[in-house]
């Protein structure tokens, strides 16, 4: 079958393309905010006493595997 290639076709195609791809976006979330609020908390933990606790979580965890292979 043919399509008839009246304009109004065509411009109706075109606004029914533009209305799926507004409501797309507008489903699409912000995350600048929410991904602000994480760098924002991720450097407030980059302190001097979250790097000691770190290496020491670590550390201990280094020691417990050592401990447990050689016993």
């Amino acid at each position: 079958m043919n399509r008839p290639t009246d304009s109004r076709d065509a411009e109706e195609r075109a606004l029914a393309q533009a209305l799926r791809e507004q409501a797309q976006q507008e489903q699409t979330p912000d995350v600048s905010e929410a991904l602000r609020k994480r760098i924002v908390s991720e450097s407030r933990d980059s302190g001097v006493g979250y790097v000691v606790v770190q290496v020491l979580l670590l550390g201990a965890l280094v020691a417990g595997g050592v401990w447990y292979f050689w016993r």
